[in-house]
């Protein structure tokens, strides 16, 4: 079925105070809905890549007590598993739809992206800097906030890139969200415009993850 945007009543399942009645309802309402945005976006975002991805629904499978806080459809560059490599991750949690470069803390790609992020630092802060919608989910302010691209300069990249070789359990998160108000989160076709919108600014960063020429020729 076409992919047809999430209401307030998918946000809503993040409310549900335990597993038993969270995972239930995640399973019934959101994850056909990732499933349909899955198949749409994947032909498109492989060609605004120039590679094929594939989509993967969040199973959740290893989780028994804790109920997620987020659920997502992510698009890797291997069709039987997306964590090993560096992915996209449309996510939905109780706030907003997120669409994420993601980097696992056991991922095959880490220390490629890196290395690359510490090689790149300086072109990849002037990119960011014009792009204020970029946040860095992985690198906070003193009081935990994300930091948005305006704010992400040479310095604090490369000691996240350093931080990132250096300790094993360290991942990495950069992406663009949308209050679940926002007009285009209730649209199917309107928050597929804009997911790939948003995959287009992200690609120097997925690019760190192994193509750094390409990802120097996009940063400029």
């Amino acid at each position: 079925m076409p992919f047809s945007g999430f209401t307030e009543k998918d946000f809503e399942v993040f409310e549900l105070p335990d597993f038993g009645t969270r995972m239930p309802a995640l399973k019934a309402w959101i994850t056909p809905k990732l499933k349909d945005l899955g198949e749409d976006l994947a032909p498109r975002l492989s060609e605004e890549y120039g590679t094929t991805l594939y989509p993967h629904v969040a199973q959740h499978l290893r989780r028994s007590v804790n109920a997620p806080v987020a659920t997502w459809v992510a698009f890797a560059k291997e069709k039987r598993a997306y964590k090993p490599y560096v992915h996209l991750r449309a996510a939905i949690t109780g706030e907003e739809i997120r669409l994420l470069v993601f980097v696992e803390d056991y991922a095959d790609e880490k220390e490629t992206f890196a290395k690359n992020l510490l090689g790149l630092a300086g072109p990849l802060s002037s990119y960011l800097n014009k792009r204020p919608e970029i946040r860095a989910y992985t690198i906070c302010n003193s009081v935990g906030e994300p930091l948005k691209g305006e704010a992400l300069d040479r310095k604090s990249l490369r000691a996240f890139g350093d931080r990132m070789r250096k300790v094993k359990g360290q991942h990495a998160v950069f992406g663009i969200a949308w209050n679940r108000t926002h007009p285009v989160v209730a649209s199917g076709p309107q928050l597929e415009e804009a997911l790939l919108a948003a995959a287009r600014e992200l690609r120097p960063l997925y690019l760190l993850g192994g193509n750094k020429a390409e990802a120097a020729a996009l940063l400029g």
